[in-house]
């Protein structure tokens, strides 16, 4: 019985030192770009930022998004059918097609406990000191799954590209940066878009991609 404990014990341990790890590597990299909750960078030798959403701002975004649903859900094509399915839905569809995308998660899930194992194991050679040799080689092994895992998650994202719910999420990510993005002008800052309009039309899609990025993860770290 205190044979298990302590194998409990050490497995918490081990699974404490890979957390913080990677963690604090995660953390640091956000940390660097975020300051006083915006984002700034520069583009085109130009300075642009982008911020947390205010009160206001989050109830447009909620308005905009619940209108969006609604509109999502009465889309329909010219025979009167539902143009657009919801991702429960398009998984039969794909199913009945011979796409499986329940095995695709399988897979993922198989990863995502193979990499747990091998961060155990780190976690266990860095408290013992282990050589260099031993830890780079879990490290690679890591990055072998994380690699195996993104392909796999990028097959099923392209494949449910067009659920419902991904439309209706991207469409949430365009609003956040439509509100959130700001250029410099001078010492001051102002809105890039006043209109939801003017941003779906701008014709710099680089510039559009990097402000979603940073607004992304400045909204949701």
């Amino acid at each position: 019985m205190e044979e298990k404990v302590r194998e409990n014990d050490r497995l918490q341990d081990a699974n404490k030192i890979v957390e913080e790890m990677a963690k604090e590597t995660e953390l640091s990299k956000v940390e660097e770009l975020i300051r006083d909750n915006k984002i700034t960078f520069t583009y085109k030798d130009r300075q642009y930022r982008v911020r947390l959403l205010n009160l206001k701002e989050k109830e447009d975004l909620d308005y905009l998004r619940r209108k969006k649903f609604g509109q999502l859900m009465q889309e329909k094509d010219e025979q009167g059918n539902f143009s657009i399915l919801l991702e429960k839905d398009l998984i039969k569809v794909y199913k009945e097609r011979g796409i499986n995308i329940d095995e695709l998660d399988d897979q993922i899930k198989k990863i995502n406990a193979e990499e747990l194992d091998l961060q155990i194991k780190l976690g266990e050679a860095i408290s013992k000191n282990e050589p260099e040799t031993i830890l780079k080689t879990f490290k690679e092994q890591i990055e072998e799954l994380k690699t195996k895992r993104q392909i796999l998650n990028t097959q099923r994202t392209l494949l449910l590209e067009f659920s419902l719910e991904n439309s209706l999420l991207n469409y949430v990510y365009q609003i956040i940066t439509y509100l959130s993005l700001e250029k410099q002008d001078g010492k001051k800052w102002q809105r890039m878009f006043q209109t939801l309009e003017a941003f779906q039309t701008y014709e710099d899609e680089q510039l559009i991609n990097k402000a979603g990025s940073y607004s992304i993860l400045l909204q949701y770290f």
